[in-house]
């Protein structure tokens, strides 16, 4: 069996990383996985030492305890700090998911940080549905998508996961093409808070993929197993 903790857009929670890494170290509990929008507002300096000095401690902890950890940045981190992330799968602290790929038990988990185009000033993980569309042909090669994770920071469009206060749908399509073709174990998603909210859901069904998008302040356990996700 394999168990996982999931969180997206946690955008310098303190109190929400905490919850999640003590939850992380009951035994059963697999992995963490953080899906993107990890640090403190628009600073770069505020955000690299967010990362530095307390993300990447706080998430070694898990280490003696045997969960494994991956994380991934969102539209809303800043792409130079990455080196702090890149050091710290170095040193064995965590796995870096953006454009990778990684084993997770009999699992293969990758990811992708970029989203859709967005009415937001803040546009370096920006893509055009063309080129993430291009980026998810390089993304899954080598991998069974019917056996591996998807993280992917934006949620299909048209799904009980993308869905705004304003109730437009404002997920990539080229996100929800591949997952109705490809149709993977399972994705994890998030960019789009507030959907749980106005859905009443976390999850929703692609064909045979379960996609998981819990929202802010919200922490999925998944059972992959049982095929299940519940908010915790």
């Amino acid at each position: 069996m394999t168990t996982i903790l999931y969180a997206t857009d946690i955008h310098g929670d303190k109190e929400m990383i905490d919850r999640l890494v003590d939850m992380g170290k009951h035994e059963g509990i697999d992995a963490v996985i953080i899906g993107g929008d990890i640090s403190p507002g628009f600073d770069v300096f505020r955000q690299r030492m967010f990362a530095e000095f307390y993300l990447v401690p706080k998430l070694s902890e898990l280490k003696e305890y045997g969960t494994e950890v991956f994380v991934q940045m969102g539209n809303d981190d800043f792409g130079v700090n990455m080196d702090i992330l890149h050091e710290a799968e170095k040193a064995g602290k965590l796995k870096v998911t953006h454009m990778k790929r990684h084993s997770l038990g009999s699992f293969s988990i990758v990811g992708y940080s970029c989203v859709n185009p967005y009415p937001f000033i803040f546009k370096e993980w920006e893509r055009k549905e063309s080129e993430i569309k291009k980026d998810l042909e390089e993304l899954k090669k080598g991998t069974d998508p019917r056996n591996t994770i998807f993280v992917f920071h934006a949620p299909p469009h048209n799904t009980k996961l993308d869905v705004m206060y304003t109730k437009e749908n404002m997920g990539s399509k080229s996100i929800r093409e591949f997952i109705e073709k490809e149709q993977p174990l399972l994705t994890l998603h998030g960019h789009i808070h507030e959907s749980p909210e106005i859905t009443g859901t976390i999850h929703d069904r692609i064909g045979d993929t379960l996609a998981v998008n819990p929202g802010r302040g919200r922490i999925a356990l998944i059972d992959l197993e049982k095929m299940t996700a519940e908010p915790v």
